[in-house]
């Protein structure tokens, strides 16, 4: 059995993706880093974190930053094993495998984001 239904194409456009998402990666990373910092007041708490985190444009910014992550490492994954696993029926469970847990760390990544807001969660001290 041919594995290429599974594939789809020469790997191309994967491999296409794979160097978009890692310079994506790269900038979302330079920039949370340049605010975190260099620009924000330098605490990393609770209390001053969370309000950015509610607001629209870090959840937008955060919302790219797993579906960008996400894609980049499931990618690589699927590269590996491309590479290393040989026999039909291991290749699709894996890729199976791949494909749901990337789904599932999107659903929980994008709720979490999403429903985030400062209220969630009152620190005592």
């Amino acid at each position: 059995m041919n594995i290429k239904f599974v594939t789809g194409d020469s790997g191309t456009k994967r491999w296409f993706y794979q160097r978009i998402t890692g310079i994506f990666l790269v900038v979302l990373l330079l920039v949370h880093f340049t605010i975190m910092h260099f620009i924000g007041t330098g605490e990393t708490n609770y209390q001053s974190v969370a309000p950015r985190l509610a607001s629209p444009l870090w959840k937008t910014f955060d919302l790219a930053f797993l579906v960008f992550a996400l894609y980049h490492g499931l990618a690589g994954l699927w590269v590996v094993v491309d590479d290393y696993v040989h026999k039909d029926g291991w290749r699709i469970f894996i890729y199976s495998l791949i494909v749901l847990g990337g789904a599932l760390l999107l659903v929980l990544g994008a709720l979490t984001i999403i429903t985030f807001s400062p209220q969630m969660l009152t620190v005592k001290m």
